[in-house]
């Protein structure tokens, strides 16, 4: 069945290392969150329900930065690990019952952006992320059947605030 999803919210926490004035590996955490809008052309908020999916991606992801004089730098990047994909469901009705679960599946990203120096050590960039996980199910047992989506794959404009030391 067709699902739509709103517009959602991404926040993250990377630890890296520079290896040199090109190279980075880096550890990269945080959570989207995201809303689901239309089962089969039905408005989940028009018949009192809800459908929210949480995605916690860990990431091991590489960085080059692109070694230009002055202080903007393009930069591109990859990352793979897995996400903890969690599903909250409100049934709505006279007695709303909220059901929930989680699955931790595949996932890897893609990045581009430009960051901008402003001192030695502090920059902000603004990139591009593209998330995608494998088969997230999830099982309620309130409900006979699974729900299973094919996969997420999120689309991201970012900005970073990043400090070296």
């Amino acid at each position: 069945m067709h699902t739509t999803f709103n517009l959602g919210i991404r926040g993250d926490i990377v630890l890296g290392y520079n290896i040199n004035q090109s190279w980075a590996v880096e550890f990269e955490t945080g959570v989207l969150w995201n809303s689901m809008d239309e089962v089969g052309g039905v408005s989940l908020s028009s018949i009192g329900q809800s459908f929210d999916t949480y995605t916690g991606p860990f990431l091991a992801n590489v960085v080059y930065k692109v070694p230009l004089k002055g202080r903007l730098y393009p930069y591109v990047g990859i990352g793979v690990g897995g996400a903890a994909a969690i599903a909250s469901f409100n049934t709505g009705g006279f007695t709303p019952t909220t059901l929930g679960d989680y699955t931790f599946v595949f996932a890897c990203q893609g990045e581009a952006g430009l960051e901008y120096k402003l001192t030695k050590s502090v920059s902000v960039d603004v990139a591009y992320k593209f998330l995608g996980t494998t088969n997230p199910k999830w099982y309620f047992s309130e409900i006979p059947d699974r729900i299973e989506e094919d996969g997420f794959y999120t689309h991201a404009i970012v900005v970073s605030f990043t400090w070296n030391f």
